[in-house]
């Protein structure tokens, strides 16, 4: 009897981890759903969460175009991606970039969040640099921020408030 409770006791231990491991607010790319909208709506949503003190404006990602792919997205192809909005500031150099991508599924979101954490040049404003960055996937929608701290918001608040618009659990955040 204690060898078989001391197997159930290391099941239940396995399954508690494995979920957790699945992202750091508990969700999964496959249970966790996606909010509603369209990229440049969610990204209204976000800012009705969180106060950027720069002038913004939305800026549709031209998937056919190789310069807007790399420095929005940090991708070679739009392949998986069915549309793409960044939020940058209107005026100067200011290193902030907010972009929601929407994927045909949860597992090409997943990846498109790793890449992006990886290509995406914190220095593409050339004369400022972002000093933060996340991404955060919900279902099939990412979201990645990278800003510079001093604007007087930061990445893990943008975070939170994505996660707010995605019903109060994302699948993953990168950090």
């Amino acid at each position: 009897m204690k060898k078989i409770a001391m197997i159930l006791a290391c099941v239940m231990m396995l399954a508690a981890l494995a979920g957790c491991g699945a992202g750091s607010n508990g969700g999964n790319a496959e249970t966790v759903k996606a909010p509603e909208g369209s990229a440049s709506e969610l990204i209204a949503k976000i800012y009705e969460n969180v106060q950027v003190e720069l002038p913004v404006s939305d800026i549709p990602v031209d998937l056919n175009d190789e310069f807007s792919r790399t420095s929005l997205l940090g991708v070679d192809s739009a392949d998986g991606i069915v549309e793409a909005v960044a939020s940058e500031s209107m005026m100067g150099s200011h290193a902030y970039s907010l972009v929601v991508a929407r994927c045909e599924n949860a597992e090409k979101a997943d990846k498109l969040a790793d890449t992006m954490m990886q290509n995406i040049d914190t220095n593409k404003w050339v004369c400022v640099e972002a000093d933060q960055k996340q991404a955060a996937v919900c279902g099939d929608v990412v979201m990645f921020i990278m800003l510079n701290s001093e604007y007087g918001v930061t990445a893990d608040q943008v975070v939170e408030a994505f996660t707010t618009v995605c019903g109060g659990t994302v699948s993953r955040v990168v950090k």
